[in-house]
């Protein structure tokens, strides 16, 4: 297992246009993420006009969430290249580069939703990223995170990928998710699930919280 240094200097290093990349040239991750696309509809369903999406990296998902819901979405990352590239590629959105390990760089009940896709199974302290999301989402806030589920297929899956094309995400899952450690992170922060689904034959995880108050 890598440390929290390690962990932060191979994010950083990942190509800004890695996931663009990634769908144009390699069918496996095209389909992967178009059908996370897909189900941004049942997502995003009244999720209010201002949207924090962390871990953003080149800002793919960022402008798919505010394609759908025509606003302007604001991306963080923890990669400067990254968000360079981002807002580049989308100098219509607001893109801002931080290590969400160290907080959250917005004021209380800043945001009506925060997403997070393929971020949390990187993060050591969940604790505190739990806590820094609720503090920043307004009373009611949606809270949409994504996740790996790492059963037998998709160990199956990871371990061929990391051998080619996706070697650079070797060895970086901190968290391997289950019902009971999402409840110990957010049910305890005051966030209710409202929404799960698995797709990619049950490999892949999302779940739609809503905050409490």
């Amino acid at each position: 297992m890598l440390s929290s240094d390690q962990l932060d200097q191979n994010h950083r290093q990942v190509p800004p246009d890695y996931y663009d990349q990634g769908i144009k040239k390699n069918f496996f991750q095209r389909y992967w993420h178009k059908k996370r696309f897909a189900i941004l509809p049942e997502l995003l369903n009244s999720v209010g006009s201002e949207v924090l999406d962390l871990g953003c990296h080149g800002g793919l998902m960022t402008s798919q969430i505010a394609n759908y819901l025509r606003i302007i979405t604001t991306g963080l990352d923890i990669s400067e290249k990254a968000i360079e590239y981002a807002q580049k590629k989308y100098p219509h959105l607001k893109f801002q580069t931080a290590d969400i390990q160290k907080g959250i760089p917005f004021a209380d009940n800043s945001f009506d939703a925060v997403t997070a896709f393929d971020v949390l199974e990187h993060i050591p302290n969940l604790k505190f990223v739990s806590q820094e999301i609720r503090r920043v989402l307004r009373p009611k806030g949606i809270f949409i995170l994504a996740v790996p589920r790492e059963n037998a297929l998709f160990k199956m899956v990871w371990f061929f990928w990391t051998k080619g094309r996706g070697k650079v995400w070797h060895d970086v899952h901190i968290h391997q998710f289950n019902s009971r450690i999402l409840n110990d992170f957010f049910d305890s922060a005051g966030m209710r699930r409202v929404l799960e689904k698995k797709i990619h034959l049950g490999m892949y995880w999302i779940i739609k919280y809503q905050k409490a108050n």
